[in-house]
């Protein structure tokens, strides 16, 4: 008999430790599953506070920092960071088509030396990040431990509303220091039922094997008796909960190694102690704790013990504030019962003991979390509402009830379809649909709604789902926007925009009419010149006298002056006749060099990405400025191009070697004047390059060579590598 009670009991523990070990495994699962799903939640919240439009707006470009929704975006990172105690990092990263991944804003301020500016490339990037931009679907990663500790980073995809295509990764790294420690506690519950079936199973069999023993001898009773004591003296040695028995008197008898852990005492020091020294080390003076209070009255426990105490017939649970555990604040939980022997008779208490300091921490961070959240809710900038299933609001804050001119209590019995302007109810439920089954992530819309009053008022509303942690559907999460005064702007902006199309075909019209009376009057004008100066060169052949020679070389040369200045018309004529564009310095210096002997010059372009908003002939201004260094230079040798920024403007240097500029002549080559037969290219060139605001001038030294610069303003210049 006893041979197949061993059976059996080998059975049952097996079937006990495959059970415990399934479930075990199971609750660490759903404990990771859970923090896991809090973290995209979170992410989830932190990116419903800004809009799918403001992230497109983003270039991931220096030019960012003058954008005003990079820095509403950036402020509100760093307002959600420094509310959330957990939250270490927010990024918004971007990919390149190549595949790099880079910044558009992170959540350091930009005096840190962990802040990366826009368009920085981030090369630690992870292929689990590459997944959400290439498939789009939200993910967690971690922990990963590296040198700035310990981290759980929760991606969420950005996508484009109309295309739907991943624009940008929303990163939130959490501290994950105590995740392994999370994940274990949650494990705890079936590792101690799975050990106290174990031992509730070794004491069945044992009463079982007493039992067949008591038909023995009473000797082999009795040391059956000692043995069983013996095992489970071992058992609660080795329980992973701190655990202390004492007997009828008060004395320990069992002082366990997971309570020396605890304590720093160790059995040897605590066995066979009595008169309250179990509690010098949890309170540093002898006291009643839990174990003694078994069978005291309600009254009395809530004298002698400070803790939160519930109480089950003989069993108690509390939890308790130790102030000084081995040196630190710690919060205990402690479960004590009476044990009774075989007959039912007192022969002691046990008690066991929990550090829950841990999770109280984090229950506490997730109280001060949702606190924050509520703040943000009842004060924040934009209109919030949460609405269940069926449209219903469920709360709305201060300032949507603002917005609607209802007050809340009104919101409550009513509908987001109440006060939706009716021509756009069937998209919206259609829209919001898909949201709740998953088929898109947000839903962004702009359009009217109707207040109280009855008037009607514009609104950007940003609509998403919030979930449980097992992916279930909650509520609605709406993000409203007043933008009534912006669609008014937009729609004051398209009407003069047609004012202005309209005037300025107008004036096309007029000036394609004073072009050609020009090309005609310009043309019949230079074939009389032609004629004079035929004539002239005829008279000069025909007439020998010096004297009538000088006469007929002032008329050359004033008929000549007259057909430079009627070209100079045409080409004055051009300027403006072409809308501005976008062109590269280096192609049209180049270009316009290639035109010119240059064979014993060196010509030096120190920039190969600078473009130019410009008149489409600024060609002629490159020309002009390295024909004149030809022609006058005299010892020119080399002739330079670089550029500088000057504030926020830019300044394009052109600079040679040659003769340099009389200091008497500098004013005079930009106007309306000769130079050494320069003509109008100069003047030409400077009013060109006014036509987008640039200016030039001459600031170089007589004798050392000629130096324009050329001023470009903000906005008329760009670096294509960036």
């Amino acid at each position: 008999m006893m041979r197949n009670l061993n059976k059996w009991l080998l059975i049952a523990i097996i079937v006990i430790l495959a059970s415990g070990i399934l479930l075990t495994i199971w609750s660490i699962q759903q404990q990771e599953n859970r923090l896991r799903a809090d973290l995209i939640t979170k992410t989830h919240i932190i990116q419903g506070s800004f809009s799918n439009e403001q992230v497109k707006a983003l270039t991931g470009t220096d030019a960012d920092l003058l954008s005003r929704d990079y820095r509403i975006l950036k402020a509100q990172m760093i307002h959600v960071q420094s509310a959330d105690p957990l939250i270490r990092f927010i990024y918004l990263m971007g990919q390149q088509p190549d595949g790099t991944v880079f910044f558009f804003i992170d959540s350091e301020p930009e005096e840190s030396g962990d802040y990366s500016p826009p368009g920085q490339v981030y090369p630690e990037a992870s292929s689990i990040m590459l997944n959400v931009f290439s498939f789009g679907e939200e993910t967690t990663e971690g922990p990963v431990t590296d040198r700035w500790g310990t981290w759980m980073s929760g991606l969420v995809p950005i996508r484009d509303p109309s295309t739907g295509k991943v624009i940008a990764v929303l990163g939130t790294d959490i501290d994950a220091r105590d995740w392994s420690t999370q994940v274990i506690i949650a494990s705890m519950p079936a590792v101690i039922a799975m050990l106290l079936l174990l031992l509730l199973l070794l004491i069945f069999f044992y009463v079982q094997q007493r039992n067949v023993r008591e038909r023995g001898i009473l000797t082999a009773s009795e040391t059956a008796i000692k043995e069983s004591e013996r095992r489970l003296t071992d058992i609660i040695n080795f329980l992973p909960d701190a655990t202390l028995v004492i007997d009828t008197g008060g004395k320990v008898i069992s002082w366990n190694k997971a309570i020396e852990e605890m304590t720093g005492v160790g059995a040897t020091e605590m066995l066979g102690k009595g008169d309250y020294e179990y509690s010098i080390p949890f309170y540093g003076k002898r006291r009643p704790i839990l174990i003694d209070l078994i069978f005291e009255s309600e009254d009395t426990i809530s004298r002698q013990y400070s803790g939160i105490i519930h109480k089950t017939g003989a069993l108690l649970i509390a939890e308790t504030n130790v102030p000084n555990l081995k040196g630190r604040r710690v919060v205990l939980w402690g479960k004590a019962s009476p044990l009774y022997d075989v007959t039912g008779k007192i022969i002691g208490a046990i008690e066991t003991i929990r550090d829950i300091t841990d999770r109280k921490l984090v229950e506490f961070a997730l109280q001060k979390s949702e606190e924050q959240f509520r703040t943000v809710f009842e004060k924040g900038p934009l209109g919030m509402v949460i609405s269940d299933e069926k449209f219903r609001f469920v709360k709305t804050n201060p300032m949507f009830c603002s917005m609607v001119g209802y007050t809340q209590e009104e919101l409550l019995q009513k509908t987001f379809i109440d006060i939706t302007h009716p021509d756009q109810i069937g998209e919206d439920i259609s829209q919001v649909q898909q949201l709740s089954a998953g088929k898109i992530s947000e839903y962004t819309t702009e359009k009217p709604y109707i207040k109280k009053n009855g008037d009607t008022f514009w609104a950007s509303v940003i609509v998403s789902v919030i979930r449980d942690p097992e992916g279930k559907f909650l509520y609605y999460l709406a993000l409203i926007s007043d933008i009534t005064e912006r669609r008014h702007e937009e729609q004051e902006r398209e009407y003069h925009a047609s004012v202005v199309k309209q005037y300025a075909e107008d004036l096309r019209q007029t000036n394609d009419k004073l072009n050609l009376l020009n090309n005609i009057t310009r043309h019949d004008i230079l074939n009389q010149l032609t004629v004079i100066l035929g004539y002239l060169e005829m008279m000069k052949a025909k007439f020998p006298d010096p004297s009538i020679q000088e006469y007929i070389d002032q008329e050359i040369h004033a008929a000549q002056n007259i057909q430079t200045q009627i070209l100079f018309t045409k080409d004055y004529q051009d300027i403006g006749a072409q809308s501005p564009r976008w062109f590269n310095l280096r192609k049209i210096i180049v270009s316009n060099a290639k035109t010119l002997s240059l064979s014993t010059v060196n010509l030096d372009v120190h920039f190969d990405d600078l473009e130019i908003y410009a008149d489409p002939l600024l060609e002629k201004v490159f020309y002009t400025l390295i024909e004149n260094s030809l022609r006058h230079g005299k010892t020119v040798t080399a002739i330079g191009l670089s550029w500088r920024l000057q504030k926020e403007d830019l300044v394009v240097i052109y600079q040679d070697n040659g003769a340099g500029i009389p200091a008497e002549y500098k004013e005079a080559i930009l106007q309306r004047k000769f130079f050494k037969h320069t003509g109008f290219g100069l003047y030409l060139s400077q009013t060109i390059l006014g036509m987008t605001g640039m200016t030039i001038r001459e600031n170089g030294e007589p004798g050392k060579g000629a130096r324009f610069e050329i001023l470009v303003p903000k906005g008329a210049f760009r670096f294509t590598f960036l």
